[in-house]
């Protein structure tokens, strides 16, 4: 891809995604979504790489200034370099001739034009090592919290793309050239081509849902009691993988409600059991509008994604302790509402896509529950990193 128009309209959004996400306003999937579809993937791919290679990267045109450059410009030579280094579609040179004319406005076209030459005719060295890869902040509290060798695991598996993987629904059978994936629970996963899966008709007729194995760990702690349940709450479902699993396991006579605050997302939900043939109730709203009493409540609570960064590489870029305590007061705030919507003796599944320990110990502590299991699961080659907490409900609220 060389035309300069092109070009500089991928170069431009990258430059305003990564100081977005950089100031803490967005994610880099929200950014996305707001994109020019027509870039939307050379842009997906540009900057999933940087997030990924972020540290390395900005060590690599660093040297080869006196001083820091302001921030529009730094974020400038981020995407060049990003582009310079992963994509291979783009002449090296058209890179470095569109972010000079894009410095040009403020009179930095000479500086960039000098430091991506120079980063042109380097060698590219990969990081090896987690103090080269991963962000300051989440160095020093992983250390805290694991083994170094977990740290250096971490920290290799940071580098590689998340597979393709997907869940085969109510027995469907596994397409040619796919491969089951060794997970325990009661569902399926399979890895394969995406392409193939995505354009299958089996995929439109709902036989397979694009899932991480992970996301599976929730449903798997509620599958003895699920198909005991009557009445069953998707707290925060959009865009509803969790609630289709949960469908799989209830008996036919069960209600199932599915709510969510996002109206946007809750129309992908919508999509999704029409798709997969499920009648489910769908709700938007926020947590305490809800009513009712359920047998069980599952909340998947929004957390820091520190269990999902191979698909959220900006997630680690974006980590601090600050962040984390107001992620921690939603979350709190989220599992009370979830709370008093079970029934006595029902069940709550509280859940994140985290790692971290203190922010989900903190999912466990409910008045008036017992924590009857709990589990997490660190990001491995096959699936991302979860936790999930089954608490039994004792006590009036």
């Amino acid at each position: 891809m060389s035309d300069p128009g092109i070009l500089s309209a991928v170069l431009r959004e990258a430059v305003g995604i990564i100081l977005a996400v950089q100031s803490g306003r967005v994610s880099l999937d929200d950014a996305l979504d707001r994109t020019d579809p027509r870039c939307r993937r050379i842009l997906e791919h540009l900057l999933l790489n940087f997030f990924r290679f972020r540290r390395a990267l900005r060590d690599r045109w660093r040297k080869f200034c006196v001083r820091e450059p302001a921030p529009e410009i730094a974020a400038l030579l981020d995407a060049a370099s990003a582009q310079i280094r992963f994509q291979s579609a783009v002449p090296p040179q058209s890179a470095v001739n569109v972010a000079v004319t894009l410095a040009k406005p403020r009179h930095a076209d000479k500086f960039v034009n000098a430091v991506l030459r120079r980063v042109m005719a380097e060698p590219w060295r990969p990081p090896e090592t987690a103090r080269d890869i991963l962000p300051p902040p989440v160095l020093t509290r992983w250390r805290k919290n694991f083994p170094e060798a977990e740290v250096e695991r971490l920290a290799a598996l940071f580098l590689r793309p998340a597979p393709f993987t997907f869940r085969l629904c109510r027995g469907a059978a596994l397409p040619a050239g796919s491969e089951i994936l060794p997970v325990p629970g009661p569902f399926r996963f399979a890895s394969g081509s995406a392409a193939a899966v995505l354009n299958s008709p089996e995929f439109s007729s709902g036989a397979y849902y694009v899932q991480d194995p992970a996301a599976a760990l929730a449903v798997s702690l509620a599958a003895v009691e699920l198909p005991r349940c009557r009445r069953v709450l998707d707290l925060c479902a959009a865009p509803g993988g969790k609630s289709l699993m949960l469908a799989e396991l209830l008996p036919p006579e069960a209600e199932l409600t599915a709510a969510d605050r996002s109206a946007r997302r809750q129309r992908r939900t919508e999509e999704n059991f029409r798709r997969h043939r499920v009648a489910a109730r769908t709700v938007t709203a926020e947590p305490e509008e809800l009513t009712g009493s359920f047998d069980l409540v599952l909340a998947d609570v929004p957390c820091s994604n520190t269990g999902v960064f191979r698909r959220r590489p900006d997630a680690l870029w974006r980590f601090s302790e600050s962040a984390l305590a107001e992620i921690m007061s939603l979350q709190r705030d989220i599992i009370r509402q979830a709370a008093r919507l079970v029934a006595p003796g029902g069940v709550l599944i509280a859940a994140s896509c985290s790692i971290e320990r203190d922010e989900n110990a903190a999912l466990t502590e409910v008045p008036g529950f017992r924590v009857a299991a709990e589990k997490t699961l660190l990001p491995a080659p096959e699936h991302d990193g979860a936790f999930a907490a089954k608490l039994i409900r004792e006590n009036d609220l």
